[in-house]
């Protein structure tokens, strides 16, 4: 939903025109509920199997409508200004507010916090050099390294949701807790990975928009 032009003939729309936005509405509407899905799957010591399954499934749909809304607006040439603005907020704010959760269910570790802290940061000010340059007639589309920074997100979160549904499940045996540990591990390395991106492609938004 980025660079395509904006439909602006009524009678031409497709009739389920309105859906690409509904769609990404949607996902920032769920945000709440997978925070609170997270947050009661990290931090209950009993186990929770049908509450795994739902926050496992919240996530899935999200992150398949980050792809569905664009996809969608694309095919049936209904991509609109208010989509382009708020598909970028909305994946922002699902990545900010699933790391905020991943924060408080690892107690404030410093391991988790420095780079989701860096990426959180980063989108904030990265959406407020774009809205300088939009002032003075810029433009500044995603990078390639910034798309990589949002697949490296995406990937640490559902690593990470993992964890948090293994840390609710009973360890009936090895596996449960073998697989926990793997998928904090690889869920931190992502998220470090991203932080990395991150601060390197908002610096060069920064730059850019600050240029003369």
């Amino acid at each position: 939903m980025m660079s395509e032009p904006i439909v602006t003939d009524i009678a031409d729309r497709h009739r389920f025109y309105w859906l690409p936005n509904a769609l990404t509405i949607a996902r920032i509407l769920v945000i709440p509920i997978l925070m609170a899905g997270i947050l009661a799957l990290g931090l209950r010591e009993q186990s929770m199997f049908a509450g795994a399954w739902v926050v496992g499934g919240i996530f899935a749909g999200a992150a398949f409508t980050d792809f569905l809304d664009g996809y969608l607006a694309r095919k049936w040439k209904v991509v609109s200004g208010f989509g382009r603005m708020i598909d970028p907020i909305a994946d922002k704010l699902l990545v900010a507010g699933c790391l905020i959760a991943f924060m408080i269910v690892a107690q404030g570790a410093w391991i988790f916090m420095v780079p989701a802290t860096a990426v959180i940061c980063r989108d904030i000010l990265v959406s407020g050099a774009r809205e300088h340059a939009a002032l003075t007639g810029r433009v500044m589309p995603p990078t390639n390294l910034a798309k990589w920074k949002t697949a490296c997100e995406m990937a640490s979160i559902a690593a990470l949701i993992l964890w948090v549904i293994g840390k609710s499940a009973l360890p009936i045996d090895d596996l449960v807790p073998m697989i926990t540990g793997l998928s904090r591990t690889v869920g931190l390395v992502l998220l470090w990975l991203a932080a990395i991106l991150s601060v390197y492609t908002g610096s060069l938004y920064l730059r850019a928009a600050i240029a003369d």
